[in-house]
């Protein structure tokens, strides 16, 4: 069963929430400090007496260490107990465990409605990341109808915040022209401020846009950096586009050892284009040893979803001997083995 991880959501949020001139606030202090020094035993001694009290504070940090199964033998039913104590009792970090447990199934069967009831919840009492979240159920349909004005008003409230994933969303919305009036200039604003605070795709589509010269003055070597970061974070399709800039010279020293690296890193997460150009300079023995058993195992793993190199098949083809086939056809297996959904 996946397992919801709320520690540094606690931390960062639970202690925000703490109310003032709380009798048991003190307590719970105590009990909160002790947690963060990875003092479980003092923490739960002091969070089970103040959560029975009907501290909600402390009902969610109970409930996180049960839920986590920090300093006592994890309980997920316990746990959620608790997150909804204090939920109920008006907390919207809690509110937010909560619909994220229900969300991912985490500990408990998943169920899209309550999440986004939990949700909606933890949004009206102002978490910004919840309204990032509510906004996605609601541009998808999640757990109730799809509501698209709603979402894109939570979306730009969220970005008004600075929270990374709405700054992108509110981009791909300018950017997409559907939702809102096509702004590109808009759009790469927004993919901007979002790279800026660790948003991979959002550093990726403002690359594109970089090297494109679409609304931003063009300026590949500027896009370098953007794709760098994404591809750093495992991004394939950015990968894939810093593999091109290499092997096209665009913005940066033409490097086809640089371009083969990359095309390799995204072929491995399964960008299928990346694994074409990757049996093609296997074939040509650009930025790589050659190797034709290489070359057509990775067009072959293209060709299965839907990525074909016809021109490359021609030429491939005709070279690949009984030996090399049988050999290729072990990579296949090797790969298929290594990739099955488990």
């Amino acid at each position: 069963m996946p397992r919801l991880t709320l520690s540094s959501l606690v931390l960062s949020l639970g202690l925000a929430f703490l109310p003032a001139n709380s009798a048991s606030a003190q307590t719970f202090e105590e009990a909160a400090q002790a947690y963060q020094a990875g003092d479980y035993t003092t923490a739960l001694a002091g969070l089970r007496e103040i959560a029975l009290g009907g501290n909600a504070d402390a009902q969610l940090l109970l409930g996180t260490m049960l839920f986590n199964g920090e300093g006592v033998e994890a309980d997920y039913v316990e746990g959620l107990r608790w997150f909804k104590s204090a939920a109920d009792a008006g907390n919207p970090a809690a509110a937010f465990a909560l619909a994220s447990a229900y969300r991912t199934g985490a500990g408990t069967a998943r169920n899209d409605a309550e999440a986004r009831r939990y949700f909606e919840r933890a949004s009206s009492g102002g978490l910004v990341s919840a309204k990032f979240e509510l906004a996605n159920m609601l541009a998808a349909g999640q757990g109730g109808s799809a509501n698209s004005d709603r979402a894109v008003q939570l979306f730009q409230e969220a970005a008004d915040a600075d929270h990374p994933g709405a700054l992108y969303s509110m981009g791909a919305i300018y950017a997409a022209g559907e939702l809102k009036p096509q702004d590109m200039s808009r759009a790469a604003i927004y993919f901007r401020k979002a790279a800026e605070k660790g948003q991979a795709d959002a550093a990726y589509n403002l690359g594109l846009m970089m090297v494109e010269g679409t609304g931003v003055e063009k300026h590949p070597a500027g896009a370098l950096e953007f794709f760098q970061f994404a591809a750093a974070e495992g991004l394939a399709e950015a990968q894939t586009a810093l593999a091109f800039l290499y092997a096209n010279g665009t913005g940066v020293e033409k490097s086809e050892e640089k371009a083969a690296t990359w095309f390799n890193e995204a072929a491995l997460r399964g960008d299928t284009l990346a694994q074409t150009r990757l049996a093609r300079m296997y074939y040509l023995g650009k930025g790589v040893e050659k190797d034709l058993m290489a070359a057509y195992t990775w067009l072959s793993i293209a060709r299965r979803s839907g990525q074909d190199d016809p021109e490359l098949a021609v030429l491939l083809e005709p070279e690949m001997t009984p030996e090399l086939l049988a050999k290729a056809e072990e990579a296949l297996k090797d790969w298929e083995a290594a990739t099955r959904p488990q």
